[in-house]
This record gives C-alpha cells, sequence and structure tokens, in this order.
C-alpha cells in the first residue's frame, strides 16, 4: 500500500446564511436538466426512520442566464414526476446568472452551499463557475470529461481553493463515478483481505443511449484543438509522475484498441477511458493504491457472449472497424463542419428506462486473491445516469460540508470518489443506492475458496 501523496486542508462548511443547499448551474441543457431532475426527485424522498412530515431539509435552485427556459424545465421536471407517482410539491427557486457576468456568478456561488456546473463543453464555458465558487465558498461540482481543462484549473485556482476550504469535484458523471467507484470497491475489499490491488479490470456495457449534443461539440473541439488549454511550464500535472506508466500501459494503442477477452467475454476500446484511466491514477494515491497496478477498461459490445458469435469477437471487431472509420473520417475539416451543422437542431434527451452496466474485478498483486464488483445505474450514460451520478456526489458533499459533519472531505480538486472516501462509511454508495443503483461486491480470499458478499457501504478509506 502507498500512502497519499500530499496533505490537503480540510473543507469547510460554506460561510453565512445561505438560502440554497444545492443550486444547479446550467439546467436548460439535456444533461443539466436531468441533473435537476436527479436533485429534486431525491430532495422528495424522505430519509429510512424518518416519521416526521418534512419530507425535505434540502433548498434548491435552477440557474440559468434565460428565466422563461429555466421555468420551462422546472415545470418539465415536476410532470415527469407527476407521471412516476412522485410527490414534487417541494420550493425551488430560480436564480439568474451568466458566465460572462462575473458578479451573478459570484452572487450564485455565495447563496448556495453546493454548486452543480453543467454548462458545457467546459473549456468555453466552464471557468467560470469553478472561479465564483472559490471567491464565493461554495462547493462545486461539475460532470466534466475534459481533463485539459480539469488540469488548468487546478492550477489557476487549486492552491486559493484549499486556502479557503473550498472542494471542488469535477468528473461527477458518467465520466468518471463508475470507474472511480469500481476501483475503489474491489481495492478496499482486497485490501479487509490483507492484499493489495495489481490489477484492475473494467467492463461497461449499457442499454439505451445516445449522444448528448455537448459530447459531440467537445469531441470536435478536441479534434481541432479548440478551447483546449495549453500545458505551462511550471504547471501541476494531473496525476503523479509514478503512475505515468500505468497511465501508459492502460492507453497504448494495443491496450486501447485491440479486442481482449475480459471477465467472460471478449471487449473493446472504451472511448472514455481516455478521460477514465486518467482520473484513476489521480485518485488511487488518495485511495493507497500502488503505481505497479494495471488498468484495463473496456467496452462491451456483446451482451450475450456465446460459440456462435464468438464470445463476442465478431461483434467486437466490428465496432473497432466502425471507430476507425469515424475517426478518420472526423480528421477531414468538411466532415466536422457538416457535423456541426447538423448538430445545431439536434437534441437527445435521454432514455430513463435505459441502464449502465459496469462490471469490475480486481487482483491482487501476487494473483492468489481477487474481487468484484457488479454495478447498475437506472437510465443511458450520458442523460439519465449522469444525472444520478452528479446528484449523488452534490447529495453526498453536502451532508459531508455540513456544520455537524464529524468526517469532512479535503479541501481543493479531488475526483469526487476520492473527495468522498473518507467522509461518513457508506456515504456515497448510500445515496446512488437510494436513487436506484444496485451494487454487488464479492472477495474470494484465494483460489479455491468460495466468494463472499461483502457490503459495500461498509468500504471505508482508512487514510
Amino acid at each position: 500500500m502507498v500512502s497519499t501523496t500530499a496533505a490537503y486542508a480540510t473543507a469547510v462548511t460554506p460561510p453565512g446564511n445561505r438560502p440554497h443547499s444545492i443550486a444547479i448551474f446550467g439546467c436548460t441543457g439535456n444533461a443539466g436538466r436531468c441533473v435537476a431532475y436527479q436533485i429534486i426527485k431525491s430532495a422528495t424522498k424522505k430519509p429510512p426512520n424518518d416519521n416526521s412530515n418534512n419530507n425535505n431539509d434540502v433548498h434548491i435552485a435552477l440557474s440559468g442566464r434565460d428565466r422563461s427556459k429555466v421555468e420551462k424545465v422546472l415545470e418539465g421536471i415536476r410532470d415527469e414526476l407527476r407521471s412516476e407517482v412522485i410527490s414534487n410539491d417541494i420550493k425551488v427557486d430560480i436564480v439568474i446568472a451568466d458566465t460572462t457576468d462575473e458578479e451573478s456568478m459570484l452572487r450564485l456561488a455565495k447563496s448556495t452551499n453546493i454548486l452543480v456546473s453543467c454548462a458545457g463543453p467546459y473549456g468555453r464555458y466552464g471557468e467560470a463557475a469553478v472561479k465564483a465558487c472559490v471567491e464565493g465558498g461554495a462547493h462545486y461540482v461539475d460532470i466534466t470529461g475534459e481533463v485539459a481543462f480539469v488540469e488548468r484549473m487546478i492550477a489557476d485556482y487549486g492552491e486559493k481553493a484549499e486556502e479557503n476550504g473550498v472542494v471542488l469535484c469535477p468528473f461527477s458523471g458518467y465520466d468518471c463515478v463508475p470507474s472511480e467507484l469500481g476501483m475503489f470497491l474491489v481495492g478496499k475489499a482486497l485490501e479487509m483481505e490483507g492484499s493489495e490491488l495489481g490489477n484492475l479490470a473494467l467492463n461497461f456495457g449499457a442499454k439505451g443511449g445516445g449522444f448528448p449534443r455537448g459530447t459531440i461539440e467537445t469531441i470536435l473541439d478536441g479534434v481541432e484543438g479548440k478551447n483546449v488549454p495549453k500545458r505551462r511550464d511550471g504547471d501541476p500535472r494531473f496525476y503523479p509522475a509514478e503512475y505515468r506508466n500505468t497511465a501508459k500501459g492502460a492507453l497504448s494503442i494495443s491496450s486501447f484498441l485491440l479486442p481482449k477477452y475480459q471477465l467472460g467475454s471478449f471487449v473493446g476500446p472504451n472511448f472514455m477511458s481516455i478521460v477514465n484511466v486518467p482520473v484513476l491514477c489521480r485518485s488511487a494515491p488518495t485511495f493507497g493504491f500502488s503505481s505497479d497496478m494495471t488498468i484495463s477498461d473496456k467496452s462491451v459490445i456483446t451482451t450475450k457472449p456465446s460459440f456462435f458469435n464468438g464470445y463476442g469477437l465478431i461483434g467486437t471487431q466490428l465496432y473497432i472497424a466502425t471507430l476507425l472509420v469515424g475517426g478518420l473520417a472526423i480528421a477531414f475539416p468538411p466532415i466536422r463542419g457538416y457535423i456541426r451543422r447538423k448538430i445545431q437542431g439536434y437534441s437527445f434527451n435521454g432514455d430513463a428506462s435505459g441502464k449502465v452496466f459496469v462490471d469490475v474485478q480486481g487482483s491482487s498483486s501476487n494473483g492468489k486473491s481477487s474481487a468484484t464488483a457488479k454495478c447498475m445505474f437506472p437510465g443511458d450514460p450520458g442523460i439519465y445516469a449522469t444525472g444520478l451520478f452528479a446528484a449523488s456526489v452534490a447529495n453526498s458533499l453536502f451532508e459531508a460540508t455540513s456544520s455537524d459533519s464529524e468526517h469532512r472531505p479535503p479541501a481543493g480538486f479531488h475526483p469526487p470518489v476520492a473527495a468522498l472516501s473518507s467522509c461518513r462509511q457508506g456515504l456515497l454508495v448510500d445515496k446512488l443506492v437510494d436513487l436506484g443503483a444496485e451494487i454487488k461486491v464479492e472477495v474470494i480470499p484465494e483460489d479455491g475458496v468460495a466468494a463472499k458478499e461483502i457490503d459495500a457501504s461498509k468500504l471505508w478509506s482508512k487514510l
């Protein structure tokens, strides 16, 4: 086991009597709307064993630059909750703010304990919310997958955030909560048996889904080098240097692109691994995981592998061929221009009936013991599940930074599971399960010994 590489200041309860517990900025986009939906939904649920008449101690605000659009979003959320026979009569405020108006962003930050920023692409619009939270004393959550953006924000605002006791949790959506949580669960399960995480395998699958417009714009911006911050001399690295070989091994052409037989089937590239792997390498030292570990982050293409489909090999090869053709196509400016024109009228509202499946296996350094985590998260990856992840992180952060919290997260920039891992035992797992997630963890102490189930909410970082 390794220890954490840095000591951070402890998060503080936001100063002053703030009217809002959680505010969602950028809620008129599809992903932002689902973050707001999940937070409002969670606020309507009475906590277990609560016999009071008050269902809600969380005061919510929705924020954007156009009041009529925000009001329309709120009305739609209330209609959706009514269709699910969920009470939704809680009060929700509306706060007007615009990334081009620093004063409005600062007012928003000073009005809330937690600010969830959903206005992307973040390379274009993200800095305003980060700056407002650091200066205004609000803790921050976002759903970005832009590593270069977060690296620049760490360089520009990290030190000030630590001084102010502000926690900032980027990557709180589909990228990268499930991968980070999976690594934490199997690694800590192995620790309970006296073993150390040596090899990490992640298989991602999904039912339902599509590409949010913001994700498509982020990909195109990345290809063109637009709004992607360049490293400056003296900027801190996103993850410690000793994990560089771990990242290189996971993202090498052979490891990333070629099909691999993993956890019972052939699997293919997970394009989100270019985000997941750096985040895992940043979180690993916080969890005490060795830089000698290997990571294999893959997508399940064939959900029912069998002899007749080559145990998933045929579908995986077709998927890889499609990725290669698509990657070559967007290298040409006319193709990118065509895509940009087409997405102007495009909108993917998400699929509430979708599901995200994540199978994780961690094996010990000596190969004698292993642990598995099987997770199901309701909703499609880019919209509804992302809303569930961000809402769970925001609710956890609100609890962890409340005035009566005994275990607080570290201040500064941290991936969400790393930030919350030393707070109340099972905090994030409980919030995810409250919104419909299913998480099962098992450990096999050694070969030939029967697997035993472990309560995921009992796994906790001792560091």
